[in-house]
């Protein structure tokens, strides 16, 4: 070692950490191929980081940048739970006084209207709407917007409530960027939130060839959870199962975007 020269040493240590490298990737590879399923699967659901130390001019702090590699379980959880707050229940009081499940609504504005399947609707019904931190409320104004086949119903909280209920309206998406083949999450459960996961499989336009009016999806939701919201990996809310004309509503959604046109007027109507 001591005749080497500098530079043959350098040679050395390089040849040396390309040799333990390679005998390194193939032990890891070697084990990883032998492990139970449950383990590679826990360790692809780990978050990567790759940090990149950026060299400055001397005398300045050195500068790091982290990128993070998150796949797609872990998105589809963050979208979900992004939303769990905006998501209700609603219910009907029958003959005998007891609860009946009518669909699920999404939370639009501050004030706590909720937005719903036209489908849950009778003039003759009252709801009870039921927030996900177990608060129930009693259905007030109701605005029927029959194009759309929504329905939107102003919660009736008592007013000397102490502290005031805080309400957390849905983030809706722009349905005209949604693209097939893009995942879809859709929310539904009669008592609690049930997961689906599918993908965009066709997309109907209007008259414009731009706006999109309808987004079918392979997700086959029951015709029992009215309602059901669509979101995407972002967690943005993107549609809406609803009733649809000569569609299939197990499978289909109107776009956030017809329905943020509406949230407006059914707010200004609400308040008359």
């Amino acid at each position: 070692m001591e005749d080497l020269s500098k530079h043959q040493l350098i040679l050395l240590v390089l040849l040396i950490t390309f040799v333990t490298s390679i005998a390194t990737g193939i032990i890891t590879f070697t084990l990883l191929s032998e492990a139970p399923v449950e383990v590679t699967q826990q360790i692809n659901r780990v978050v990567e980081k790759t940090i990149e130390r950026v060299v400055t001019e001397p005398g300045e702090p050195e500068r790091i940048t982290t990128t993070v590699v998150v796949n797609e379980e872990d998105r589809v959880l963050e979208s979900i739970a992004k939303n769990e707050k905006s998501i209700v229940r609603l219910k009907t009081i029958g003959s005998d006084g007891s609860e009946i499940f009518a669909g699920l609504g999404l939370v639009v504005s501050a004030d706590g209207t909720v937005v719903a399947d036209l489908r849950t609707y009778s003039a003759a019904s009252s709801f009870k709407i039921s927030f996900s931190d177990g608060r129930i409320y009693s259905s007030g104004k109701t605005f029927v917007d029959k194009e759309n086949g929504l329905i939107f119903i102003k919660t009736d909280f008592p007013k000397t409530e102490n502290p005031k209920p805080v309400f957390y309206p849905a983030v809706f998406g722009n349905s005209d960027g949604v693209k097939i083949g893009q995942t879809l999450v859709a929310i539904s459960g009669r008592d609690s939130n049930a997961a689906s996961i599918g993908r965009v499989y066709q997309l109907k336009y209007g008259e414009d060839k731009v706006s999109v009016s309808v987004i079918y999806s392979d997700i086959k939701v029951s015709k029992a959870h009215l309602g059901s919201p669509a979101l995407n990996l972002s967690g943005e809310v993107i549609g809406l199962e609803a009733a649809l004309i000569d569609t299939d509503t197990e499978y289909s959604y109107i776009p956030s975007n017809l329905i943020k046109s509406a949230v407006p007027k059914a707010l200004e109507e609400l308040v008359k």
